[in-house]
């Protein structure tokens, strides 16, 4: 037996692929890989070029969600 949870993004997932289509899908995957890779970047911007060497933890927080839209799309593939 499965959750409730599971099976609502199980659902949802299955409603995402049936509107947008296999064509949507991969042009929100580069959409999520050039978010992710821009956020990494300033991430790493920060923490390198900054004077103050601040831990950016929204932009850490914004690039794990990103990584997990990322995942959830692939597998919805």
């Amino acid at each position: 037996m499965t959750s409730l949870l599971c099976n609502w993004f199980d659902d949802w997932g299955r409603n995402i692929k049936s509107g947008l289509t296999i064509t949507g899908i991969i042009v929100f995957l580069v959409a999520f890989f050039c978010f992710g890779v821009l956020l990494f970047y300033g991430i790493i911007k920060r923490a390198l070029v900054a004077n103050k060497n601040r831990i950016a933890w929204g932009l850490i927080f914004l690039l794990i969600i990103d990584i997990l839209f990322f995942i959830w799309f692939c597998i919805i593939i």
